[in-house]
């Protein structure tokens, strides 16, 4: 079955964004859980932390490059639908590849979602439902 790939300011603007902005919060989340983890107590600390990271990774994501030999790469984080694995698999084929256009800028949501995880006493709110492969994380 053919890829089918959904790039256009549309779909970035009405899906990806808050799908983008789910992501950053389980990004936000693990950040925080790897602070308080080594040793930064401090609820406000790691809060400067993750919203300065976030901040920077989402803004590097809009529009930062980096050049290997004579050719520069504009790194940009897409999503994937996938089909259920087969047997023999561990993960399904790709179906949709999911590519923010250049509509997208998520170094302005950043700092709202960091503010907002916070704000929700350091928890997913809502819950979000994670998994590796094909199995759910508990």
């Amino acid at each position: 079955m053919p890829i089918q790939i959904q790039h256009d300011d549309d779909h970035t603007v009405e899906t990806l964004d808050e799908v983008s902005m789910t992501f950053m919060a389980l990004m936000t989340h693990r950040l925080n859980a790897a602070l308080r983890e080594n040793g930064i107590a401090s609820s406000e600390q790691r809060q400067e932390i993750c919203a300065q990271f976030m901040f920077s990774q989402a803004y590097e994501l809009d529009a930062g490059w980096f050049q290997e030999e004579n050719v520069r790469y504009f790194p940009k984080l897409c999503f994937l639908e996938r089909a259920k694995p087969t047997e023999d698999e561990n993960l399904g084929a790709v179906n949709v590849v999911h590519i923010p256009s250049e509509a997208s800028s998520w170094h302005e949501y950043a700092h709202g979602v960091v503010s907002d995880y916070f704000e929700s006493g350091e928890s997913l709110d809502p819950p979000v439902r994670t998994g590796s492969y094909d199995r759910e994380n508990g």
